[in-house]
């Protein structure tokens, strides 16, 4: 089954997608069946366990103060940059555009794109597939978000269906790009890209269980911060 997606470009994502897709229209097809309690219930949990794989990828990070002022500086630009505002006009433009009368399209539209495309596995699994043309990680990370697509399409509805695309173009840009930028990333930096992606999803469960409030999407920049700081200590030491 691996050896499918190999010999197609950027196959992880390609199946990782594919199993949203999937999940989201088991999701829209039993959902109506899963009454809202349990659906509450459902959230909690999925909220607590988001907050675990959160706090055990956020271990992982070496250099705590980096990370930190890339967090800091990143949210402060994508505040700047109204990035959450233009995520979630994009949800509503894309509702208008289907002619959705879901109240909840944008939300899961949101929130499921945030869930699939942060996190270090997404990008780890990016690079093996481009360098390598090793999907196994992200075949992986696909079957996980196929299962949390389920959940969330049975609450969200359609909007979780199309953040499949979102995924397919963020990660797909990882797959492309890793050939050029591979040779420049170390285990450490790394580590502390799954340290501030676990933050991120801490955040994510923090608000999944209604504690928060936070803008997810504006934290992005933080990465980019990271990854390119990162770059500039390692080339003067």
């Amino acid at each position: 089954m691996f050896n499918i997606f190999s010999n197609i470009p950027a196959g992880g994502t390609v199946f990782n997608c594919l199993a949203v897709i999937l999940g989201s229209l088991i999701g829209m097809a039993v959902g109506r069946f899963v009454p809202e309690k349990m659906s509450t219930t459902i959230f909690n949990c999925m909220g607590l366990f988001t907050i675990y794989v959160g706090v055990n990828m956020a271990l992982k990070m070496q250099n705590n103060i980096i990370v930190l002022l890339c967090l800091v500086f990143g949210t402060v630009t994508g505040e700047i940059f109204n990035l959450d505002f233009k995520l979630n006009n994009l949800g509503d433009l894309i509702k208008a555009k289907l002619h959705s009368s879901n109240s909840k399209f944008t939300d899961g539209f949101v929130t499921s794109t945030l869930l699939f495309c942060v996190g270090s596995m997404g990008i780890i699994g990016a690079f093996n597939d481009g360098i390598r043309h090793d999907p196994s990680l992200l075949m992986t990370k696909g079957l996980m978000d196929g299962i949390m697509s389920i959940l969330f399409a049975g609450s969200f509805g359609v909007g979780v269906f199309f953040s499949a695309l979102a995924l397919l173009i963020y990660q797909g840009a990882f797959t492309l790009v890793a050939s050029c930028v591979e040779p420049l990333i170390t285990q450490e930096l790394f580590n502390d890209i799954s340290g501030l992606g676990g933050l991120m999803i801490i955040a994510i469960g923090t608000n999944l269980l209604k504690i928060t409030k936070l803008k997810l999407c504006d934290m992005l920049p933080a990465l980019v911060y990271l990854i390119a700081f990162s770059l500039l200590i390692g080339k003067f030491i």
